[in-house]
């Protein structure tokens, strides 16, 4: 497959309409799921529990299924390479993540105390409804808990600063990579650091009677952050061995 051409950004967005049309009606839920649970409960007086589990299934399927759509065969994108395809999804996947590292999480971060004792206050549901979605690691706030919050938060801070070296850069600057790739490791420590404590611990905070709580709230929820960032380290490789050393664009092989 091409070098320089694959490692550059994929064609124009306004040619790609499926594309954007598919990742609408895969991640637009997912982003008014909060809004409109909350909604639900406090405006409807919908049941918590149920609107949490509808959530969780929204949240979960839906990211996963927007992560891939460049990987869809869409006809705007039959002429893309692999490597296209693999740097349209990891970016989506990266602005995804740090977005949610720089919103929910820092608000819980910031916020966890008043969070925990505001179970019935509307402002504070898009936590409360992970809460009930089945974490209930959020209903208090351990020392593990609030540091591998902060590292979260860290994380999408330094991956937002990558993103912006490469982008401002023309996709020529080195370190914008070599920060995006850092954030992949990070992602892969905490993610495994999750689930192997977790599981090693009994599955305290899951209820492993229910199919929905054990293989869709936390299998399912959680593992993009296994799966993605191998992808964003492969994209961040490939990227680097087609970047000469004088930062200008140079054909090379991905």
């Amino acid at each position: 497959m091409s070098g320089a051409a694959d490692a550059a950004a994929p064609s124009a967005p306004a040619r790609h309409l499926d594309l954007w049309v598919a990742r609408a009606l895969t991640l637009g839920p997912v982003v008014l799921a909060f809004p409109v649970a909350t909604a639900a409960v406090f405006g409807f007086g919908a049941d918590r529990d149920r609107t949490a589990d509808v959530l969780a299934v929204v949240y979960s399927a839906g990211l996963f299924s927007a992560f891939t759509t460049s990987l869809w065969p869409l006809p705007s994108l039959r002429s893309w390479s692999r490597f296209q395809r693999i740097q349209s999804m990891c970016l989506l996947f990266m602005v995804v993540s740090y977005v949610t590292h720089l919103t929910w999480e820092l608000g819980w971060l910031l916020l966890h105390d008043t969070i925990q004792a505001s179970r019935d206050a509307a402002w504070a549901y898009p936590w409360w409804a992970y809460i009930d979605g089945g974490d209930l690691r959020y209903a208090g706030s351990s020392s593990q808990l609030l540091t591998m919050e902060g590292l979260s938060v860290l994380n999408g801070a330094i991956g937002m600063l990558g993103l912006t070296l490469w982008h401002r850069s023309r996709h020529t600057d080195p370190r914008g990579v070599l920060l995006c790739m850092a954030t992949a490791v990070v992602h892969l420590y905490s993610a495994t650091l999750y689930y192997g404590a977790e599981i090693l611990d009994g599955l305290p905070n899951v209820d492993t009677a229910s199919f929905l709580d054990t293989w869709i709230k936390f299998g399912l929820a959680n593992a993009p952050w296994l799966v993605f960032p191998w992808f964003v380290l492969y994209w961040g490789g490939c990227t680097l061995r087609n970047l000469p050393r004088d930062g200008s664009a140079a054909p090379g092989r991905a």
